[in-house]
C-alpha cells in the first residue's frame, strides 16, 4: 500500500506534467524533545494540495483506508459553503477524472 506522501508526489508530478500549477500546502510545526508542536497560528484541517486546472481546487490525499479528521471535515464544509471545489482523492486516476 502506498502512503499519502507518495501519492501526493505522484499527483503533483502528474499535474505539472500536464502543464498545471500544483503544490503542497505545508503545515508548520516543530519537533521538540521528541514531540511535534503545532504552530498555534496555523489553520488546522487545510488540504494537502492546491491546484489550478484552471480554476483553483483543493485536493486532500488519503490512502484507501484513510479518513478525514474533524478539522479536515470542517474545512471541507467551509469550501462547500463558499462554492470552492474540494476533493478527497486516493490516486492519480481519481485526479485524472477530476481534470477531464
Amino acid at each position: 500500500m502506498r502512503n499519502e506522501a507518495v501519492i501526493q508526489l505522484q499527483i503533483i508530478h502528474y499535474l505539472k506534467m500536464k502543464g498545471l500549477a500544483c503544490g503542497k500546502i505545508k503545515t508548520k510545526g516543530s519537533f521538540t524533545k521528541g514531540r511535534f508542536l503545532k504552530d498555534p497560528t496555523q489553520w488546522t484541517g487545510l488540504p494537502d494540495l492546491l491546484a489550478f486546472i484552471p480554476e483553483m481546487i483543493f485536493l486532500e490525499v488519503k490512502t484507501p483506508k484513510g479518513k478525514l479528521s474533524s478539522n479536515q471535515k470542517d474545512f471541507q464544509e467551509l469550501c462547500k459553503k463558499a462554492g470552492q471545489p474540494y476533493y478527497v482523492v486516493h490516486s492519480i486516476e481519481e485526479v485524472q477524472e477530476i481534470i477531464s
